[in-house]
């Protein structure tokens, strides 16, 4: 295993901290950064940065190698040590008391509060079930003693009258008495969720707020652990913004400037060619099919191998409605044009509509023939949090289009995202930095701006295809 290079001088005492705390666990893996960084499927210089003390790293980061090292020791992290870690990565994004370091931590601060409100959703879905149950046997004690009083009373026995009574009467109070207690634990937790919905929502503002000014005021302080020093022979140690981004952009074998890689040489919240953006848009595309009735573009959906496709209940719908016409349902990949038909569809009930006005519902299509599936596997991203990114690369209904998607937070079971989603993307897979299956686009608002996705989590309710881990 290499050494790691010595923390930098100069920094401030709490960034030297974090850093030789994350120097400390990455001690327990042995092995180097580059061999980490191929585990993680991070960049090895910026592991390297992020234990030298000259990049900040992400939340993620530290948890991630937390939990790598736990793993290692055969142990589970304890409350006590995420805690420290938190209070340091805390201090160390505070002496920023920068545009960047302010997005940091207001990232991190929204994922914690996404992750309470859902720890709350889940609770209190566990207590409306639990007290569903508790009513439904408290109906049928009553039920049987009703059938009780009303049998024939015979010469040997007494009739049945009044209220329960002995063992009956015991359960009776017992189960009124337990509702009495989940009504009331049900009414907290409710608070408890509004009020973590409430704090996502004001994080949300505000992280808002702190990207258009990080863009703003923060792009020339960027774009220096981006890209290399470019000497311009006037002394000074970088260009402008734009003569760096024209420097870019006009270099030999440089990406379209309609690319979204470009995109991430520009902009240092993307970064896709840079550190942590791993996806392969020419994988996303090629698992990205487009549904056809005739001649009609009706949607999207997933290519999940070389004869199954999964997509939203909505396009399915659009779909069969225009057969209906006389136009057979066919899916669309690369060339190749293939019959495909429905063999499920299944409601999310458990998401909900939040008063989004759209059915939460999957449908699985079989191909009549294969067609080509890409080598590489497909990988799922279930728990995607807000501040990140993902990428489409699907059809339109001009043709061909890709775009970066903001995830800005979840409504229920959604993921709220920001973006340019054009007409004709319903169904369109989206996929994380890391190459991972975010979700499907289910909606998007009139002015195509901002929409949502159906997280990948909601795959597991099929019953005709079979995911990994």
């Amino acid at each position: 295993m290499s050494e790691l290079k010595p923390i930098d001088d100069g920094l401030a005492p709490e960034v030297v901290a974090l850093a030789q705390a994350l120097r400390d666990l990455f001690a327990g893996l042995g092995i180097s950064t580059r061999r980490y960084a191929a585990r993680r499927t991070y960049d090895s210089s910026a592991v390297s940065r992020f234990l030298g003390g000259r990049r900040l790293p992400p939340w993620e980061f530290v948890l991630n190698l937390l939990h790598d090292v736990a793993e290692e020791r055969g142990t589970a992290p304890t409350e006590e040590t995420i805690g420290m870690l938190r209070t340091l990565h805390t201090a160390a994004v505070q002496s920023g008391n920068g545009p960047v370091h302010k997005v940091q931590l207001l990232e991190r601060k929204l994922a914690e509060a996404d992750q309470e409100a859902r720890r709350a959703a889940a609770r209190e879905r566990w207590l409306e079930d639990t007290l569903q149950d508790r009513e439904h046997r408290i109906r049928d004690l009553q039920m049987r003693f009703r059938e009780l009083q009303a049998m024939p009373v015979s010469p040997l026995t007494e009739p049945v009258t009044g209220a329960p009574s002995g063992d009956a009467a015991d359960e009776h109070a017992r189960l009124r008495a337990e509702i009495r207690e989940l009504q009331a634990e049900l009414e907290r937790v409710r608070a408890l969720h509004r009020q973590a919905e409430e704090r996502c929502g004001q994080l949300e503002r505000q992280l808002a707020d702190a990207e258009e000014t990080a863009q703003r005021e923060g792009e020339v302080a960027l774009l220096p652990e981006l890209l290399p020093l470019i000497p311009d022979g006037s002394g000074a140690a970088f260009r402008s913004a734009a003569d760096v981004r024209n420097e870019v952009v006009n270099a030999p074998g440089a990406l379209p400037l309609n690319s979204v890689y470009q995109f991430g040489h520009i902009h240092g919240d993307v970064s896709v060619v840079t550190d942590t953006w791993q996806v392969d848009e020419e994988f996303v595309a090629s698992v990205s099919v487009r549904l056809c009735a005739g001649d009609e573009h009706v949607g999207n959906g997933l290519l999940f191998d070389a004869e199954t496709v999964i997509t939203t209940g909505v396009v399915l719908e659009r779909a069969l409605g225009t057969s209906a016409s006389g136009h057979v349902m066919e899916v669309v990949s690369g060339e190749l044009r293939v019959r495909a038909e429905q063999i499920e569809i299944r409601d999310l009930p458990g998401f909900g509509s939040h008063g989004l006005g759209v059915r939460p519902s999957l449908a699985v299509l079989h191909l009549a023939e294969p067609v080509a599936f890409p080598d590489q596997v497909l990988v799922f991203d279930w728990r995607h949090t807000p501040g990140r990114q993902s990428l489409v690369s699907a059809y339109a209904m001009q043709g061909r289009y890709s775009c970066l998607l903001d995830v800005k937070g979840r409504s229920g079971d959604w993921l709220r995202v920001s973006g340019e989603l054009v007409d004709g993307l319903f169904g369109a897979p989206a996929f994380s930095s890391t190459g991972a299956l975010t979700g499907l686009v289910a909606a998007r608002s009139t002015d195509k701006r901002a929409g949502l996705l159906l997280p990948v989590s909601a795959f597991r309710a099929l019953t005709t295809i079979t995911l990994g881990d």
